[in-house]
């Protein structure tokens, strides 16, 4: 990172085998806030993104997987704690970026990361190897190893840049892998600051590389790369088919996993703590402006306290207060690019010409920053399964009402789309509470809560929501692959041996 030429503004280069490189074409980032610039980047083509490949690669075969797993971890443990000592910067940086509110970015986000980053730097439950017994050969063995994939091109998102990179970086790093990280062009600049303390730290050069332009460009050379080993994407379901398709005609087999987009249900009881359940589906669908994967965008109410819950749900979301998201006060973030602002405005219009009819809206235009990208926070009636309401991610936030008036078409509904990411339900009856999440097609099954995200547990969609996981034991074990030893101790040969060879060597 360098300060620009030009002003004070810091400009910030692709980074490539511990390296800044700042040849490429200029980019100008400006804050979703108040559309100040507030950095320069370069934008990688697809000869800097082979570099960065080729970095990783040398990397790995030269140095990074002889490394023990306790080494690794001693040094993801200094990145997470370097970062705990940068945690103001990170969180100012996140919301600069981002446009979300300083308050999450402090208390939430940025915290997040850092322990999830300690968490991969602690955890020893996840043995990269274990030893077996083959029922079929007594006098044999097995050593099942869990071995690094290679070089990991992990492609992050824009609405949570810092968290989404440490989701991918620290188990890769961790199972062996060398990484080249694709932060989106909008929002790269906590992930150029996390590549620049892992040097500080010690990380070889080329373990990490980090580098940003236009997913057509970058994206489709990684996804090409014959030196890929593996590809880990968030994003849209849309543009995570599209990789899995460049990657399939590639010439080389990859590994993928997808963590794609959601139309998540909270669906609310009639026995359920009214008070409680307002504020968990408004925490679900307006944190970060619903600019979240698994935002519960789709409120299933039961009819009998449809009109009580209203009340107590329009009640606290009045109480949200607009302004600078850089004001530890304000509770509504900004939407991080015109292109969504754009598509949410498009989706409710659409809604509305297909009958459904807005409910609550929070006005916010006289009370945020002129040059800013706002939309208020909306609640939407009348909407019916069928509407593009309740079925496609407008990721803004924009909360769709439906009714049930039964367990079983609560069901029917929460899984009556394409997507299976998320899915939060609020009731007194925890056994029915268990009962009706078993039967839920999503990845993660909130009860009595939302959006509460733990390093421990593993995180993905079902349908078109994904493949793989990320986080827990499980997020380790999708950046390895299983290698088996057989092992016969008895040098001089073996009973079975005997036998099995005898199926094609006649005895002397």
């Amino acid at each position: 990172m360098s300060e620009s030429k030009t002003s004070n503004v810091p400009q910030y280069g692709n980074f490539i085998a511990g390296h800044w490189d700042f040849e490429g074409e200029e980019d100008e980032l400006r804050s979703p806030i108040d559309g100040r610039l507030i950095a320069r980047t370069v934008k990688a083509d697809r000869n800097k993104t082979e570099q960065a490949v080729e970095a990783a690669h040398s990397a790995f075969h030269k140095e990074w997987s002889a490394t023990t797993p306790s080494y690794r971890r001693s040094l993801i443990l200094k990145l997470s704690e370097r970062m705990q000592e940068r945690s103001e910067d990170y969180s100012r940086l996140e919301t600069l970026n981002t446009g979300k509110t300083l308050r999450q970015s402090m208390l939430m986000d940025i915290p997040l990361a850092i322990e999830h980053v300690k968490y991969f730097s602690t955890e020893d439950a996840f043995a990269f190897s274990r030893n077996i017994t083959h029922p079929e050969y007594p006098d044999t063995n097995g050593i099942v190893q869990y071995a690094p994939v290679g070089v990991v091109a992990a492609v992050a998102p824009w609405n949570l840049p810092l968290l989404m990179a440490v989701w991918k970086l620290a188990p890769a790093l961790l199972a062996g892998n060398t990484v080249v990280l694709k932060p989106s062009h909008f929002t790269p600049l906590t992930s150029f600051e996390l590549v620049k303390d892992a040097k500080e730290v010690g990380f070889p050069d080329g373990v990490i590389n980090v580098v940003t332009g236009d997913g057509e460009v970058v994206g489709d050379a990684l996804a090409a790369s014959d030196r890929v080993n593996m590809i880990s994407f968030t994003g849209s379901t849309r543009t995570g088919k599209k990789l899995v398709q460049r990657a399939s005609t590639s010439g080389t087999l990859k590994k993928v996993t997808l963590e794609l987009g959601g139309k998540s249900p909270n669906i609310v009881f009639e026995d359920a703590d009214i008070e409680e359940a307002a504020k968990g589906v408004l925490f679900g669908i307006f944190l970060n402006s619903g600019q979240l994967c698994e935002s519960g965008s789709r409120l299933l109410l039961h009819e009998a306290i449809k009109e009580r819950f209203l009340s107590k749900l329009t009640q606290f979301a009045s109480r949200m207060r607009p302004g600078n998201p850089l004001d530890m006060g304000t509770d509504i973030s900004a939407i991080t690019t015109e292109e969504q602002l754009q598509k949410i405005e498009s989706m409710v219009g659409e809604g509305a010409a297909e009958g459904a009819r807005v409910l609550f809206q929070k006005q916010v235009a006289d009370k945020v920053p002129a040059g800013g990208l706002y939309f208020p926070p909306t609640v939407i009636g009348n909407v019916s399964p069928k509407m593009k309401l309740a079925n496609e991610e407008v990721f803004g936030p924009v909360l769709s009402l439906l009714t049930f008036s039964s367990e079983d078409e609560a069901i029917e509904l929460a899984n009556g789309t394409r997507y299976g990411l998320a899915c939060g339900l609020w009731t007194g009856d925890l056994e029915k509470a268990k009962r009706t999440a078993s039967r839920i097609e999503a990845g993660t099954v909130w009860i009595n809560e939302y959006h509460l995200l733990s390093a421990a547990a593993p995180r993905g969609g079902f349908k078109d929501s994904g493949i793989g996981r990320e986080l827990g034991y499980d997020g380790i074990l999708e950046f390895t692959q299983t290698r088996h030893i057989f092992v016969n101790e008895k040098a001089g040969g073996s009973d079975i041996g005997r036998v099995a060879h005898g199926l094609v060597l006649p005895e002397e």
